[in-house]
C-alpha cells in the first residue's frame, strides 16, 4: 500500500511538469547541458540530431568538468549520477555488469552498448576502463539497436576523447587519497597547422585496496594499471577529416575477495582464503574514422580493432584450505567496419543509410584445480568461439509541419556464431575426455524504432518512441546438459513518452520520460556449485518507470543538478522449475531508485594564493535492490555524499575532495553458492589530494 501511494504521488509531479513545459519557451543551452557542435568534420554524434534538445530519447551528457570535480576516473563513478543507470562491481574489471532500466546482463552478453570514439566493445570485459583524456561520455537511455545494433537493447554508452583541434596544451595531474590511491596523469595536445593536429596522454593509477585477506595479511582488492592514447587528425582537404586512434590499457588487480555475509546487518566477515586471487588484462583499441562531406551528404567510415588478453586466477572455495582453485584465460579479438551516408539538406527531409560487419573471436581456456577429493585431478576446458555478422540500417525524419516531426529507423541483423567446446579431466597426468562439443548458431533479427515528435519551440519537445530491443544468444562455459550448452536471444518492445526544454531561460532546463519495457525470451543466470554460471532463457519481465532530471542555475556562479530514476522491474513469467515460481518476483541487480544531486560553488578571488575557490557536493542515492530473484536478500537504500573543494591560480589548481564522506555501509555484491552467502563491501570513507599543472 505505501508503494502504491508513493508511486502515485511521484506520477503526479510528473504529470505537472509535463504540462508545465507545454508552455512555449526560448533559450540558449545551458553549458553543462550543450551538445558541442565544433564543425561538420568533428560533429561526434552522427548518427544523431547535434541538438540534444532535437532528439526523441532521455540522453544525459556528463563533462570532463563534472568528472574532474567529482573525481570520476572510471565507468563505476557514474552509477546512481545518471538515471536508472547501475554498474554493479562484482570483482574485477572482467564481471563489471551494467544495466539500465533494469536492462543488463551479469555475465556474458551486455544489456547495454558501448563505444569508445567510434570503437565498439562488445564484451562486458572491456567496459571498465581508464577514462583518460576525456572530452564528455553520452549515455542514451532506452534501445538504441536501430542505430547501434546488438546488443544496445537498454541503451548506449558514447565515450569521447578530446580533439587536439579543439584543445591544445599540455596538463599533469597527480592525485592521492586514502588506500594509498595514487594517480598520475600527463597529457600534451598540439596543433601543428590547419590540417595537422596530434595528442598523447598516458596515466597510472594504483589502489592500495579496502579489504584485508586475513589469512596471508595482504590487501585482497588492490588495483594497478597504466593506459596511454594517442590521436592524429588530418584534414587533408577542407571537406574531409582523417582519425586515428590508439589505446594501450595493462591492468593488474586483486580478484574473488568475497567474504561471508552475516544475515542480520549485511555486512561482511573478514575475507580468508590461501590461493591467490587475481585479474590481468591487456587491451588495446584501435580505430581510424574517415569523414567526408560536400553541400548534400557527408559520408563517415569507421574501422576499428580490438585486442583483449586476460587472465583470472581465483580461490572458488573462498577459505585459507586448499581445496579447489581456477585459472581462466582468454584471447579477443574484434574487427569491425561502418559506413554511414548522411543527407544534409533535412529542411523538410532527413536520412541515413548504413551497412555494418564485424568478425569477432574469443579463445577461452578454463582449469579447475579439485583438491578435495582422492586422488586429486584437473579439470581442462577449452573454447574456440567466433561470431560474424552483418547489418543493414536506415532512419529518416520527415518535417511534417514547423513543430511536427517524425523519425523512424529500421535494422537487420545477420549472424553466425559457432563454439568448439572440449573439455578434459586430467588424473595423473592421463586425460580423459568429458565433452566435445561443436555448437553452431544463427540469428538474424529486425529492429524497428518510430518516433513522434512535437516541438512548441526550437528549445523545447515532446516526443513518443517505440523501438524494439534485441540482444544476441551465446555460449555457455558450464552447463549440466548438451541443450543447456546455448541459449537464444533476448528482445523487449520499449514504450516512452517524454518531454524536455527550458521553464526559465537559462535558469532552470527539465528532462522527463516515462518508460515501458516489455521483455521476452529473458536470458536469466544461475549458479552451479563449483563450476560457475550458465544462461538460460526463462521467460518474461516488465519494466516501468520514469527519469526526471533538473539543471539550474539560480544565481551567478551557482549550479544544481538533480536527477532522479524510479525503475519498477519484475518476472511476468519465471518457473525455474518444478516447484519454484518466480513469476512476479522483481529483478536483482536492479536499483528501486537513482538520485543525484549535484551542486557548485564559486567564488572569484583577487588574493595572491588564488583567482577562484570552487565547492562542489554531489550525494548519490541507490536501492531498493535485490540481490536473486527469490528477492529473499535486499541492499536497502543508501547514500554516499562526497565532496571537493578547488582553489585555481593561473593555470594551477589543487583540490581537497572526499568520497563516502558519511562512511556508510553498503554491498557492493551479494551472491549465494554452496549454501553460503557471500558478498563484497562497498567502498568506505576516503580523502585525498589533487594538483593539475596546465602548460
Amino acid at each position: 500500500m505505501h508503494f502504491r501511494k508513493s508511486f502515485s504521488l511521484q506520477k503526479s509531479g510528473i504529470l505537472f511538469l509535463f504540462l508545465y513545459l507545454i508552455i512555449p519557451i526560448s533559450a540558449i543551452e545551458k553549458d553543462s547541458l550543450r551538445h558541442y557542435n565544433l564543425d561538420t568534420l568533428v560533429v561526434s554524434t552522427f548518427k544523431h540530431e547535434n541538438n540534444k534538445l532535437m532528439r526523441p530519447m532521455a540522453a544525459s551528457v556528463v563533462t570532463s568538468q563534472l568528472m574532474e570535480r567529482q573525481q570520476i576516473s572510471e565507468m563505476k563513478g557514474f552509477t546512481g549520477i545518471i538515471p536508472n543507470f547501475m554498474i554493479i562491481d562484482r570483482d574485477t574489471r572482467l564481471t563489471s555488469s551494467v544495466f539500465i532500466r533494469g536492462v543488463g546482463a551479469l555475465i556474458n552478453t551486455p544489456g547495454v552498448a558501448m563505444y569508445v570514439d567510434g570503437i565498439p566493445h562488445f564484451e562486458k570485459s572491456s567496459f571498465d576502463i581508464n577514462l583518460l583524456d576525456i572530452d564528455k561520455v553520452e549515455f542514451l537511455r532506452g534501445p538504441q539497436g536501430t542505430l547501434y545494433g546488438r546488443n544496445a537493447m537498454g541503451g548506449t554508452i558514447l565515450v569521447h576523447t578530446r580533439s587536439p583541434f579543439r584543445y591544445q596544451g599540455t596538463r599533469l595531474q597527480l592525485r592521492y587519497g586514502s588506500y594509498d590511491e595514487t594517480s598520475v596523469t600527463l597529457s600534451h595536445l598540439g596543433k601543428a597547422n590547419d590540417k595537422f593536429a596530434h595528442s598523447i596522454a598516458g596515466n597510472y593509477n594504483y589502489y592500495g585496496g579496502h579489504i584485508t585477506n586475513v589469512h596471508t595479511g595482504k590487501k585482497a582488492n588492490y588495483l594497478g594499471s597504466a593506459s596511454v592514447n594517442t590521436r592524429f587528425e588530418w584534414r587533408p582537404l577542407p571537406q574531409m577529416n582523417i582519425r586515428l586512434t590508439n589505446n594501450f590499457e595493462n591492468t593488474h588487480q586483486g580478484a574473488f575477495s568475497y567474504g561471508d555475509v552475516n544475515n542480520k546487518t549485511l555486512l561482511v566477515d573478514s575475507v580468508s582464503t590461501d590461493h591467490p586471487s587475481y585479474y590481468k588484462r591487456k587491451l588495446y583499441d584501435g580505430g581510424l574514422q574517415i569523414n567526408y562531406y560536400n553541400d548534400y551528404i557527408a559520408i563517415r567510415s569507421q574501422t576499428s580493432v580490438q585486442h583483449l588478453n586476460d587472465t583470472y586466477e581465483v580461490d572458488q572455495d573462498g577459505s585459507p584450505k586448499n581445496l579447489y582453485f581456477a585459472i581462466q584465460s582468454e584471447k579477443q579479438r574484434l574487427i569491425s567496419e561502418e559506413i554511414i551516408l548522411k543527407g544534409l539538406n533535412d529542411n523538410i527531409y532527413g536520412w541515413n543509410f548504413g551497412v555494418f560487419a564485424f568478425n569477432h573471436s574469443i579463445d577461452r581456456a578454463t582449469d579447475v584445480f579439485m583438491n578435495l577429493r582422492t586422488p586429486k585431478y584437473k579439470l581442462e576446458k577449452r573454447y574456440d568461439d567466433y561470431s560474424r555478422g552483418i547489418a543493414l540500417f536506415h532512419q529518416s525524419t520527415l518535417n511534417i509541419t514547423s513543430k511536427l516531426r517524425v523519425e523512424a529507423g529500421l535494422r537487420y541483423d545477420y549472424e553466425k556464431a559457432n563454439s568448439i567446446h572440449e573439455e578434459h579431466k586430467i588424473i595423473e597426468s592421463e586425460a580423459q575426455l568429458i565433452n566435445d562439443f561443436d555448437s553452431p548458431l544463427t540469428f538474424s533479427q529486425w529492429t524497428p524504432k518510430a518516433s513522434l515528435q512535437y516541438l512548441p519551440t526550437h528549445q523545447s519537445q515532446f516526443y513518443l518512441t517505440v523501438a524494439k530491443g534485441y540482444k544476441t544468444g551465446g555460449f555457455n562455459t558450464v552447463f549440466d546438459t548438451p541443450l543447456q550448452r546455448t541459449f537464444e536471444p533476448e528482445y523487449s518492445w520499449n514504450y516512452e513518452l517524454g518531454s524536455k526544454g527550458w521553464i526559465i531561460p537559462e535558469k532552470l532546463f527539465a528532462e522527463v520520460a516515462l518508460f515501458c519495457i516489455n521483455t521476452y525470451n529473458q536470458q536469466i543466470k544461475q549458479h552451479l556449485d563449483q563450476q560457475g554460471i550458465k544462461i538460460f532463457n526463462a521467460g518474461s519481465s516488465v519494466s516501468q518507470g520514469f527519469e526526471a532530471t533538473l539543471n539550474a542555475t539560480p544565481f551567478k556562479n551557482f549550479g544544481i543538478d538533480v536527477a532522479y530514476g524510479f525503475t519498477h522491474a519484475t518476472f511476468t513469467k519465471y518457473q525455474y522449475s518444478n516447484d519454484i515460481d518466480y513469476s512476479g518476483k522483481f529483478l536483482p541487480f536492479v536499483p528501486r531508485n537513482t538520485v543525484s544531486v549535484n551542486a557548485d560553488y564559486t567564488i572569484h578571488t583577487t588574493n595572491e594564493f588564488s583567482d577562484e575557490i570552487s565547492f562542489n557536493a554531489n550525494y548519490t542515492g541507490i536501492g531498493v535492490m535485490f540481490w536473486h530473484e527469490s528477492n529473499t536478500v535486499q541492499q536497502p537504500f543508501y547514500g554516499l555524499l562526497n565532496t571537493s573543494v578547488t582553489a585555481r591560480n593561473g593555470n594551477v589548481s589543487f583540490s581537497l575532495w572526499g568520497k563516502n564522506i558519511t562512511n556508510t555501509q553498503y554491498l557492493g555484491y551479494f551472491f549465494e553458492v554452496g549454501g553460503r552467502k557471500r558478498g563484497k563491501q562497498g567502498k568506505p570513507l576516503s580523502v585525498g589530494i589533487s594538483l593539475t599543472l596546465n602548460f
